[in-house]
């Protein structure tokens, strides 16, 4: 089973999905967790740099500027972790950033459907 660490930030738009795709990378086998900007963890595994470094995946949402994601990248970057980022806009992609994969967010299937190809093919 894949372990999968989702950094995002607590608000409506990004918490919703985010929900939504823990439920959907559940149903596929693959075990997701992680933490918002606010720091509160919705699993039960004590610091956050346990989480990244025991995942095989870094999934980010770089959304509305959220820096505390953009540390979560770097720190599992410098791991070695595979990293995905998703974002509304490629231009906002940090120069620092641009190593990793990213997907555009549009409507919530074919966004999940992209996810689910690259968790596998990871």
């Amino acid at each position: 089973m894949k372990n999968v660490f989702l950094a995002y930030s607590f608000n409506g738009k990004e918490s919703d999905y985010v929900q939504s795709l823990k439920d959907e990378l559940e149903s596929h086998r693959v075990q997701a967790y992680g933490a918002n900007y606010l720091g509160v963890k919705d699993d039960i595994r004590g610091d956050f740099r346990d989480s990244l470094n025991t995942c095989d995946l870094l999934i980010a949402f770089m959304i509305d500027n959220n820096s505390n994601a953009a540390y979560y990248v770097g720190y599992a970057m410098s791991k070695g972790k595979k990293v995905l980022i998703i974002s509304d806009n490629s231009s906002d992609t940090s120069f620092d950033l641009e190593m990793a994969s990213t997907i555009l967010l549009r409507d919530y299937f074919e966004t999940s459907c992209d996810i689910l190809n690259f968790v596998d093919n990871c």
